[in-house]
């Protein structure tokens, strides 16, 4: 019996990027696309880091999309329209991100895993801090993991404890229902720990880290522990 069925899981949630497939191919695709676009690239991603670390793990003062935008562009646009920012960040990130990423490909043994998790009867969900576009169907799972969505559709970004609440909101189960797998320790972890969720970290390096309840470095061995 692994650690699932041991702590009475319901639901199994994961992170996408860094732990569906390895991260260089995310951050190679990431460089292609922002090096034209470079300062502001650079001050996107101070800007978004900025806000991760005034919201913390509390809920926020933002509960969608376009309340998170606005806020996003009064840092970055003072004076501007929420509609010049998203129209920039859309022209810059997300379509780039979206031709870009039909070419991932998944960690081995990513498929089988959450096969045999959906067939034992877990739920299957997908919580990213980026948009999620087509890579569910890129990395050949979209059709096992039944609920997706990204951070920002609930107006914070991780560690905030708000899009790990809504998750589990919507898929009604309780926090201690439910294990979160991630690849970043602050984010991922640290976040879905203070929603009172399971844990676990999927690491090439990191052997122990306290705040998650399991370590593990390849979905062979996710299989062999957790189902």
């Amino acid at each position: 019996m692994g650690y699932a069925a041991e702590n009475g899981i319901k639901a199994l949630c994961f992170d996408i990027d860094g732990t569906f497939y390895p991260k260089k191919q995310m951050m190679l695709r990431l460089g292609v696309s922002s090096v034209l676009h470079l300062p502001f690239a650079l001050k996107y991603n101070s800007m978004r880091q900025r806000l991760r670390e005034e919201t913390g793990f509390s809920e926020g003062d933002t509960t969608d999309y376009l309340s998170l935008a606005a806020k996003e562009s009064g840092i970055l646009f003072p004076g501007k329209n929420v509609d010049f920012f998203i129209e920039k960040e859309e022209r810059v990130f997300r379509k780039p991100w979206e031709r870009l990423f039909s070419t991932i490909k998944p960690f081995p043994g990513l498929r089988d895993a959450l096969s045999e998790a959906r067939d034992k009867g877990y739920i299957l969900a997908a919580l990213s801090d980026f948009p999620i576009g087509s890579k569910l169907k890129a990395l050949g799972i979209d059709d096992l993991i039944s609920f997706r969505a990204s951070t920002e559709d609930f107006g914070a970004l991780k560690p905030s404890v708000r899009p790990f609440r809504m998750m589990l909101s919507e898929l009604g189960v309780k926090p201690e229902e439910a294990l979160y797998t991630g690849d970043s320790c602050s984010k991922d972890i640290d976040g879905a720990r203070n929603a009172g969720m399971h844990t676990a970290l999927i690491s090439h390096s990191v052997r122990v880290y306290n705040n998650a309840d399991i370590i593990f470095s390849s979905w062979v061995e996710f299989r062999k522990v957790v189902l």
